[in-house]
């Protein structure tokens, strides 16, 4: 784990932004995905005093779902009441801070996936919703407490399915990544890339996997993703060897046994893919990283109470608030592993 360089650092994006420390090999939860019933969501938005809104027609995640349109061989989107509907709601944000991470949830209606799940309960076509909490692992952002907490209350509804899941490790690698180095990916990566390796900018991809859960692996350069995202950030060349692993596990929300996040987290199928994850880092060659601030994650999610010291209630992702659940005595939960 990374010291603290200075005593008057106190966040994890206070270290990194003006570079006063490495990369931390953190591991973590970055995306959620849940299905819902829509209904059901509005009413508990309603209820929480939160606030739904239309997402601009400018946002990337527009893109993305027109692709999955693009890619559906049902046609199930053949009238214009059923275009796909994208919406979100605002979350707190640490106040007094600078490099806040804007954090929300991001709702998604009308797309052929969510029909296909309406159409397997005999359902209305514009009964299901996405429901997404992303960006839960940027160490160079300021994560609000508040925002955790209310993200919390959703994942702790067995109404609603747990649809994906992405883990996140962080790394230093100097390599270049892109097309010429996917022979070599596809080589380490061995028997995870049996199916090919899909290069895109400065991200190697892997979507063809003979896994019943873990659906993609992708290994990226996250310094240039953060220098060509966030313009006003300041990244320095400090971090240019900053490379992230991600590996998504999906889950098929029709199933019976899919009883959400919760139950997910607590049971043997999350250590079996924390041990997928373990060899799949091993192979990309990443001798180390440290499960702390996962665990902190999971213990917040799980109770809110692992919030409940001076600087975590403030902001979740501090140095300090970390560091107070390390040496407290308080879990909620233990990762086997």
């Amino acid at each position: 784990m990374t010291k603290i360089m200075n005593s008057t650092v106190t966040s994890i994006a206070d270290m990194l932004m003006p570079m006063v420390a490495p990369v931390r090999n953190d591991q973590g939860i970055d995306t959620i995905e849940l299905v819902a019933k829509y209904k059901t969501f509005k009413s508990m938005v309603i209820a929480m005093g939160l606030k739904i809104k239309p997402v601009p027609k400018n946002n990337p995640i527009h893109e993305k779902i027109a692709d999955e349109v693009k890619e559906d061989t049902t046609k199930r989107l053949k009238t214009e009441d059923f275009k796909p509907i994208v919406e979100r709601i605002d979350l707190p944000k640490v106040q007094g801070k600078g490099h806040d991470k804007p954090m929300y949830i991001s709702i998604i209606r009308n797309t052929p996936y969510l029909f296909g799940v309406a159409t397997h309960h005999k359902k209305a076509k514009d009964s299901f919703c996405k429901v997404i909490f992303a960006g839960l692992h940027q160490p160079t952002k300021n994560i609000s407490s508040d925002s955790m907490k209310i993200i919390s209350r959703f994942l702790k509804r067995k109404a609603f399915k747990l649809h994906r899941f992405d883990i996140a490790t962080d790394t230093t690698d100097h390599r270049t990544l892109g097309y010429q180095s996917k022979g070599a990916f596809k080589d380490d990566l061995m028997p995870y890339s049996k199916y090919g390796v899909i290069p895109k900018g400065s991200t190697l991809y892997i979507n063809s996997l003979n896994h019943p859960r873990i659906n993609t692996v992708l290994y990226y350069d996250k310094y240039q993703k953060q220098r060509n995202q966030q313009k006003k950030e300041k990244i320095g060349e400090e971090l240019r060897g900053w490379k992230r692993l991600e590996v998504v596990i999906t889950f098929d929300v029709t199933k019976r046994e899919n009883k959400g996040f919760t139950d997910y987290i607590e049971g043997l199928n999350f250590v079996d893919d924390l041990y997928e994850f373990a060899d799949i880092a091993r192979l990309i060659g990443i001798k180390s990283y440290d499960r702390d601030y996962l665990e902190y994650q999971i213990n917040s999610l799980l109770d809110n109470r692992t919030m409940n010291n001076h600087e975590s209630k403030r902001q979740f992702n501090s140095v300090e608030s970390l560091e107070r659940f390390r040496q407290s005595d308080f879990r909620r939960y233990v990762l086997a592993i």
